[in-house]
């Protein structure tokens, strides 16, 4: 069973459908441990398993007005763990392959290449950004500019970090989209992929 799972889970779900963030978080404490766990075996990865942890909440968070019809949550969110692990690590192996297409470039073509691909994804990367919603532009200048941590952004602005991660989960995640509407060379994929990250 989940460490302290509430004793009404349903109407524990229901609360948090209709966007009690205290409810949420009550949820998350009991499901934490064995969500972080179950990622941990399949990716061997502590920090893929934390990461993936915070982004399968995020998702239940935004997915939050489902919960009211969810009838075994359990089985729901083990269900949401797993498909995110295995499409992280389906995007890992489209990048490594792309990585190791790059390694085998020349040095010197390999150099202009990354010179203009910088240059691509500068102006690719300004123009998505310019289009986020305020504060999921604050969140990720705060972040990808000024190198704030999570913890440090969240009393900036006087948020939760979860809060910062969801903002910072939505922003990189429209970033992606105007990617994807653009035809941009291999070496700028993979510097998305660096910058962006998790």
């Amino acid at each position: 069973m989940p460490k302290e799972v509430p004793h009404n889970e349903r109407e524990l779900l229901q609360r948090v459908a209709a966007g009690d963030e205290g409810a949420f978080r009550s949820l998350f404490d009991a499901y934490r441990n064995k969500i972080y766990f179950y990622i941990l075996r399949m990716t061997e990865c502590r920090q893929t398993a934390e990461d993936g942890l915070q982004d399968v909440f995020i998702k239940v968070w935004l997915e939050r007005a489902a919960l009211a019809e969810v009838k075994n949550f359990n089985a729901w969110v083990y269900r949401l763990a797993l498909n995110h692990t295995i499409n992280g690590l389906k995007r890992l192996a489209r990048e490594t392959v792309v990585l190791t297409e790059l390694g085998r470039q020349e040095p010197a073509v390999q150099a202009a290449d990354e010179q203009f691909a910088h240059r691509e994804l500068k102006q690719l990367l300004d123009s998505a950004v310019e289009k986020l919603p305020s504060q999921q532009k604050l969140v990720y200048h705060l972040s990808r500019v000024e190198g704030l941590k999570h913890k440090e952004i969240a009393s900036r602005l006087n948020i939760s970090p979860f809060t910062v991660k969801k903002h910072m989960q939505q922003a990189l995640h429209f970033i992606r989209e105007q990617f994807g509407h653009h035809p941009v060379s291999p070496v700028v994929i993979c510097i998305v992929f660096n910058l962006l990250g998790k």
